[in-house]
């Protein structure tokens, strides 16, 4: 599993170990076998044993054998589990994505995650969120964002749910939608990743 370091977050071994690291911490409701793991990463299984096998003498991760297969999961028993958990969110969660996937959109004004992605980027305990909830602010053709949405949906394997509004609705933000968003946390999204 020889890859260079994350260029986002370089304080791990490879990009490999961060990418292994972010889908079993940020996709805890989604166990896979190290096997599965490999092909979804598209990296080297004996290469991506070997890095669970540290990752778990380190106590960062957990395995549960089933037969021959083995799972792997977070160890959030350890002390590392909150700190970590939140550097990972943060250099691979759906942000990364979602902001260069809608920066190339004419139309979109602003982008905001909302919701359970949007509380765990905040540093607001709880379970693995779900979907990915997007509020885009602008008048987008709404086919291209929901296309993007889709495609997002395939690469972060969670369904990534765009509500379009109007600059107008959002600024005015008497409705209780609108109230509900905005008194929430929110992770506003870069649009100029693609300029």
């Amino acid at each position: 599993m020889r890859t260079s370091a994350p260029r986002l977050l370089p304080i791990f071994r490879s990009d490999g170990q961060g990418r292994l690291l972010a889908r079993v911490y940020l996709q805890s409701d989604r166990p896979a076998t190290v096997a599965d793991i490999a092909r979804e990463l598209e990296l080297d299984d004996g290469g991506l044993t070997r890095e669970a096998d540290r990752l778990e003498e380190a106590g960062l991760l957990r395995s549960e054998r089933v037969g021959r297969s083995r799972t792997l999961r977070p160890n959030e028993e350890s002390p590392y589990f909150r700190d970590l958990y939140n550097l990972l969110l943060k250099a691979f969660g759906p942000a990364v994505f979602v902001s260069p996937a809608l920066a190339g959109i004419e139309g979109i004004e602003l982008a905001y995650i909302f919701g359970s992605w949007a509380a765990r980027y905040s540093g607001e305990p709880g379970a693995a969120p779900g979907d990915v909830d997007v509020v885009v602010v602008g008048s987008p053709d709404r086919t291209v964002v929901y296309r993007a949405a889709m495609a997002l949906t395939d690469v972060l394997h969670r369904e990534v749910n765009p509500t379009i509004v109007s600059p107008e609705r959002w600024e005015e933000g008497e409705d209780g939608f609108i109230r509900d968003v905005k008194s929430s946390p929110l992770v506003a999204l870069d649009l100029t990743v693609n300029e």
